[in-house]
């Protein structure tokens, strides 16, 4: 694993100057940075650590002009270096950097004095001064200051013992989990094409992984790894400086502000609710235009507080912001907020939810409650909230997980307890588990075993409702929610399923003596029709009588509304056996055999061939199981 600093401060002030004194290497790496003595870019510079680590650095710009590329590069740091000269003390760029530093949640760091050669102690005394009243209101009060000169090589011994020191003490970022990378670096490499580079934030990546590049949606193939400008071996994991080659990417496709990730796991946003603190010197209006960074992206934004006021200079509020392009965020993030024009920094803060709907008056009140369960940790809350807006639409847990920054397991655990509680049911759409209401799955379920109830009612000698029929009993309801809520029905005794019919679990299937009786009757009027068939045409109870027998297969359609039944079809079976024996017989000589029309012969002989009475080969029939086989 790799630990990465970020240098801060004013321009001129020395942090190019002590990255190579610490490391031998220049950061500064274009032609127009040598030449002006500046840094534009985003520097990167590696020093081993005992025990075969490595601290990589990110020299970050000084200047005014570039405080966007020092935003990028601070995002994915463990700790920082504030580098104050001592003959200028603390200066503009210094306090926008360490606010900057603040709203982004870096947690601590050193404070380098640098210059100390060029004046006495006296005037290193002062500067330390001015560098303890900047820090005394910030969360880095009492933050170690070194003092040093990289012209002399004074002190640089004990910062590098420090910095081991402070490095020891970073935490191992997880390894497992989907991979994250955010770049801040894309180049050209003759011989193999376009390669980009970042911080490894989660997992890990190696060569011969599919990752996917956002916001553009596409999957490469990583061709070739260096981790740690080579000092590393294996996978890039979290902390790592990686460059990585990819197959088939062209130089456009990636910027600053790209993400890497484990393909189908992340999207782009163009909205997000956040948590944000404002600089004492900086408000917030409603639906100001405002500079968003979040990791190495910066894009322009409408900044919409959820109170009618906006947030006042020095205060903190929840807010909407509506992006002008997409870029890929995970609530955890940090993010801050820069004025428009003239451009300088005004807060920043937590991202809370990203892929949130445009704010709408309306939707405030209950969108504000959201975000303070959000804030306040409460993911039942949160789960509740989602299912209350889109009831029987299914959260994906792996999508909920992504856009919250949860793991699919915490979403599940919860999802059950609310299940447990009847809050919430947990349905499948073939592979994937679809958290939905449970309100919406106790009134689906409530309107079903009703329209189970009348169809009964109505139809009492019915062995049940054609499962068929369910979605136009139950409209607007995809099929998924329906085939998931039958089978729980089903699974827990509230109905009964045979077949394609679905009945009360208490509906009997056997008609009473009466029913019998009358199903008898139907059966021996029907069996009086003979060869020609029972043509329906009585309403009411005959009608429902008819139905019961031929869900029971007791009676069969010959054709839509022509009838008959097993009786007559085995008597045809008989007769035709009489007549022929084991030989074959065409249609013309089963038309004349049973005395009847030709198209009710055709009738027949497909009825015969389907109960398995007789057997077809070409022109000929036989009765099965009779004589020799047909032949023509």
């Amino acid at each position: 694993m790799g630990v990465v600093a970020g240098t801060a401060g004013h321009i001129d002030h020395g942090k190019s100057s002590l990255m190579r004194w610490l490391t031998g290497r220049d950061p500064d790496r274009l032609k127009e940075e040598k030449l002006r003595g500046i840094t534009i870019e985003l520097g990167y510079v590696f020093m081993d650590l005992p025990g075969g680590g490595v601290l990589a650095f990110i020299d970050v710009p000084g200047h005014e002009k570039f405080v966007r590329q020092m935003v990028a590069g601070v995002a994915t740091i463990d700790f920082f270096l504030l580098v104050v000269a001592a003959d200028e003390g603390v200066m503009p760029q210094t306090r926008e950097h360490l606010d900057i530093l603040r709203l982004l949640g870096v947690g601590s760091g050193l404070v380098v004095l640098t210059k100390c050669d060029m004046v006495d102690s006296d005037m290193q005394d002062l500067a330390e001064a001015d560098i303890a009243d900047l820090l005394e209101e910030t969360p880095y009060r009492g933050t170690r200051v070194l003092r040093v000169s990289s012209v002399t090589g004074a002190g640089m011994e004990d910062l590098r013992t420090a910095l081991e020191e402070k490095a020891a003490t970073v935490a191992a970022r997880d390894r497992g989990g989907r991979f994250r990378l955010a770049i801040d670096r894309v180049f050209t490499l003759q011989g193999h094409g376009t390669i980009v580079a970042g911080t490894v934030l989660s997992g890990s990546v190696t060569p011969g992984d599919g990752v996917e590049l956002l916001p553009e949606g596409k999957v490469f193939r990583v061709r070739e790894i260096r981790v740690n400008e080579g000092r590393s071996k294996g996978p890039g994991t979290p902390g790592d400086r990686v460059a990585l080659n990819l197959v088939g990417l062209e130089r456009e496709e990636a910027w600053r502000g790209s993400c890497l990730a484990t393909p189908g796991w992340l999207r782009a946003v163009t909205g997000i609710d956040a948590e944000c603190t404002m600089l004492a010197d900086s408000g917030l209006e409603p639906r100001q235009r405002v500079r968003f960074h979040t990791g190495t992206a910066e894009v322009m934004a409408r900044a919409i507080p959820m109170t009618e006021a906006g947030i006042p200079p020095g205060g903190s509020g929840f807010v909407h912001f509506q992006l002008e392009e997409p870029v890929v965020a995970v609530p955890g993030d940090r993010f801050v907020v820069r004025r428009f024009s003239p451009v300088r920094t005004m807060g920043g803060g937590l991202i809370l939810e990203a892929g949130t709907s445009r704010l709408k008056r309306r939707m405030v009140e209950e969108r504000l409650r959201r975000v303070e369960m959000l804030s306040d940790g409460d993911l039942a809350g949160i789960l509740q909230s989602r299912l209350a807006e889109s009831p029987m639409e299914g959260i994906v847990p792996s999508s909920l997980a992504g856009e919250l920054g949860r793991t699919e397991q915490e979403i599940l655990t919860v999802a059950r307890v609310l299940a447990d509680a009847g809050a919430a049911a947990l349905f499948r759409d073939g592979s994937t588990v679809r958290i939905v209401s449970g309100e919406a799955a106790a009134s689906a379920a409530g309107r079903l075993l009703g329209a189970l109830e009348a169809y009964h009612a109505e139809r009492p000698l019915s062995c049940g409702l054609p499962s068929s029929q369910v979605a136009r009993l139950l409209p607007g309801i995809p099929q998924w929610f329906t085939r998931s809520l039958l089978s729980g029905m089903v699974d827990r005794g509230e109905i009964r399923k045979e077949g394609d019919r679905l009945a009360l679990a208490g509906h009997s299937a056997e008609p009473d003596p009466g029913a019998r009786a009358l199903l008898d009757a139907r059966i021996a009027e029907i069996e009086r029709t003979g060869f020609r068939g029972f043509e329906e045409s009585r309403q009411g109870a005959a009608d429902q009588a008819l139905e019961a027998l031929l869900e029971r297969g007791e009676v069969f359609e010959l054709e839509k509304g022509l009838y008959s039944c097993p009786s007559v079809a085995e008597t045809a079976g008989r007769f035709l056996e009489s007549r022929f024996g084991g030989a074959g017989f065409r249609l013309g000589e089963l038309r004349e055999a049973l005395g009847v029309p030709r198209k009710t012969a055709v009738l027949w002989a497909e009825q015969l061939d389907r109960l398995g009475i007789t057997e077809r080969t070409g022109d000929l029939r036989r009765i099965r199981g009779t004589g020799r086989p047909c032949s023509p």
